[in-house]
């Protein structure tokens, strides 16, 4: 909440009262909801539309995907595991992060087997994965905001990139069998569905109890850890080879930095 002042009543606001209502009015966007659900599907949209127009090299994609993975790791870390261990204990949180882990671990292996080649696993399997892993990931950005936004800025940079990143490699490798309409069709609808997990999270989530909040989060955070050791770095290092190294390191300490 920021308080709108009229523009004639800056000039007799004290200086530290008219830098407290500058700064509350810049942060305002930066707490609103629909800002993180539209960055995070736009995020996807531009990723599929590059990967289906324009193709990049696969090495510049798989180290941005990279970039994006060690950002996420400080977000599961700090933002989602650490609160949730805090505040419901050791045992609850791990308990719900390694129900997390193994969702999302069994949900992914069973979308690369349904996948039955490279080209589908990398395409429209990877489409299956980013849609599904994006709902408690997206829905956990979402309730952050009813705190401290810094938390929720932070993963919103690691799921922007990573998620743009995956939508990349998947749309130049759907396109190939699937056309490029039906491959940004597709790619359209999980924006929605990204979007919206946002929002609910935002507004289902904390008028919840503090415990189930935090399940939640514990939850969220291995569905991530899920995806990065599952997909995310398997397939950047596949493409990029050892420099995924640097590119991680890039995405931890700017994220950590935020």
């Amino acid at each position: 909440m920021f308080a709108v002042v009229p523009w004639f009543a800056g000039a007799s606001l004290p200086g530290a009262v008219g830098f407290a209502v500058l700064q509350a009015g810049g942060e305002a966007p930066l707490s609103n909801p629909w800002f993180y659900a539209g960055v995070s599907a736009l995020s996807l949209l531009v990723g599929s539309a590059v990967g289906i127009w324009v193709s990049p090299a696969r090495r510049w994609q798989a180290a941005l995907l990279a970039v994006g993975g060690g950002s996420l790791v400080i977000s599961l870390a700090f933002e989602l595991f650490g609160p949730a261990f805090r505040n419901i204990g050791e045992y609850p949180a791990s308990g719900y992060f390694l129900v997390g882990i193994l969702v999302f671990g069994t949900l992914d292996v069973a979308i690369d087997r349904w996948a039955d080649d490279d080209t589908e696993e990398n395409g429209v399997g990877l489409w299956a994965s980013v849609t599904t892993d994006g709902i408690p990931e997206n829905a956990a950005m979402g309730s952050l905001l009813a705190g401290d936004f810094h938390g929720a800025l932070a993963l919103l940079f690691g799921l922007a990139v990573t998620n743009g990143s995956q939508s990349m490699m998947s749309g130049t490798n759907m396109a190939e069998t699937h056309g490029d309409r039906k491959t940004m069709a597709g790619w359209v609808v999980t924006a929605v569905v990204v979007g919206g997990a946002v929002i609910a999270g935002y507004r289902l989530l904390p008028p919840l109890p503090d415990y189930w909040i935090a399940a939640v989060r514990a939850f969220a955070a291995g569905a991530i850890l899920a995806s990065l050791a599952g997909e995310i770095y398997p397939d950047a290092y596949e493409e990029a080879g050892p420099y995924v190294t640097l590119a991680t390191a890039v995405g931890f300490l700017v994220t950590f930095l935020l």
